[in-house]
């Protein structure tokens, strides 16, 4: 399993950073970061786990576990995960109860624009609005070109 790629609990300004953790299939997570970086720079207090073919779903609950405590520092943790009723999801939810000291909500579905929107909101908004955002932003964020076009259309024909 890869774990803890690109973390540092760094904090901007001295001001208490919630920490984003990605736990996907694959390297999903690690390149959906990647891409963020590309647009942002790059992140701290951020983690990625991977889960790969024939990796302990136990271990990787364990990992969850772990990366959510150490990315706690006072601001909570926003779990990102790729699938509904899929591995990761489900290794951060039967694993929940596991969690020591720590807030974290769990959002599954991850795209670009909510993992933008986590990572440049997180100093302004507490964990509970910043889960909202990004919830709203994943799904504001998808669109189909021709309808987009549509519109555009209509409002400068």
């Amino acid at each position: 399993m890869t774990f803890a790629i690109y973390y540092s609990v760094k904090q901007r300004g001295g001001d208490l950073m919630i920490g984003v953790l990605i736990a996907t299939h694959g390297d999903f997570g690690k390149e959906i970061l990647k891409s963020s970086e590309l647009i942002l720079g790059k992140q701290d207090h951020t983690l990625t786990l991977s889960l790969n073919y024939g990796d302990s779903i136990e271990k990787f609950g364990e990992q969850i576990v772990n990366a959510i405590q150490s990315l706690e520092n006072g601001s909570g943790v926003l779990v990102f995960t790729d699938l509904l009723g899929a591995s990761p999801y489900n290794a951060t939810a039967l694993n929940s109860n596991k969690v020591n000291n720590a807030r974290f909500r769990c959002i599954c579905g991850v795209n670009l624009p909510m993992v933008l929107e986590a990572l440049t909101m997180r100093n302004n908004y507490d964990l509970d609005k910043l889960t909202e955002q990004c919830m709203e932003a994943g799904m504001s964020g998808i669109k189909e070109l021709f309808q987009e076009l549509n519109i555009y259309n209509k409002k400068n024909n």
